[in-house]
Formats: C-alpha cells, structure tokens, sequence
C-alpha cells in the first residue's frame, strides 16, 4: 500500500470533520445523549486512527507494526467502499 498523498490525508480529514460537525449540529437540536455514530462514521474514525499509527511506526522504522496497520487499513476501506 502507498502512502496517503497530503490531498488524500486533507480530504479524509475534512470528511471526518464534516460528519463530526453535522452530528454535533444535530446533537444539539436533538439532544446530545440520542446521537450515536453510524457504521461509516466508526469506520472513519478507525481508518483515521490507522493512518496515524502507519505513519507514526513507519518514522520509528517498526515494519512489522506498519505491515499489521496497511491490512488493517485495507480491511477498512474495503468496508467502507462496501457500504
């Protein structure tokens, strides 16, 4: 698996802030304690935490980590393309 290019990283943060911030918005109309995230919200929010962890281990040269963290990432985003 290639790096994310920086417009990829960009785009995948301003999807996960764009669905954070439509979902607070509705939190606050209808209350913060009836909103839970829905399926591509948690996927995100893992793809997210993934992407940070490879790049996080590929600095500290931890290949066998990044190996665990690119399947883990493939699995994701299979997932969520399967939605």
């Amino acid at each position: 698996m290639d790096n994310m290019t920086d417009k990829q990283i960009e785009q995948l943060a301003q999807k996960v802030a764009k669905l954070i911030i439509n979902n607070l918005h509705e939190g606050l109309i209808g209350g913060l304690n009836e909103w839970e995230p829905d399926e591509e919200e948690d996927l995100l929010a893992e793809l997210a935490k993934c992407m940070t962890l490879l790049d996080k281990y590929l600095k500290a040269e931890q290949y066998e980590k990044c190996e665990i963290m690119k399947n883990k990432i493939k699995t994701i985003e299979q997932k969520l393309k399967n939605l």
